[in-house]
């Protein structure tokens, strides 16, 4: 919690710098190793939400339109469980030859059995 108040006290001094020091934005982002767009974004964070606005926020998306459905990651993990052997391309392959619609590449398999826990060690990488 203390590396967000001295980032949010480093980002006030920064951005104050121009009218403070009589510098152009310009100089004080050079001095300061960033953009002046970075610059204008954080200032309007900044007059917007005062000093809550300047806490780092996460780069995470809200959403993953392209994420792999839950019913194909639950059908995936209950192959794997029914047959703890076959890796992420036998189980592509069942998927299929069962006929399931919309089945996801190997790579994808691969991943969701990973994410899901289904994978030894050495298979992580």
């Amino acid at each position: 919690m203390e590396e967000v108040m001295a980032l949010s006290e480093q980002w006030i001094e920064i951005l104050l710098a121009p009218e403070r020091d009589r510098l152009s934005v310009a100089e004080v982002c050079r001095r300061h190793g960033i953009s002046r767009k970075t610059f204008y974004v954080y200032l309007a964070r900044y007059r917007a939400e005062g000093p809550a606005g300047l806490v780092p926020r996460s780069r995470r998306p809200k959403h993953s339109p392209a994420r792999t459905a839950g019913e194909m990651e639950s059908l995936v993990v209950q192959i794997r469980d029914a047959q703890p052997r076959w890796g992420a391309r036998r189980i592509h392959n069942e998927l299929v030859r069962r006929g399931v619609p919309g089945v996801p590449a190997v790579s994808t398999v691969h991943a969701i059995l990973r994410r899901c826990g289904r994978l030894p060690e050495s298979a992580t990488g």
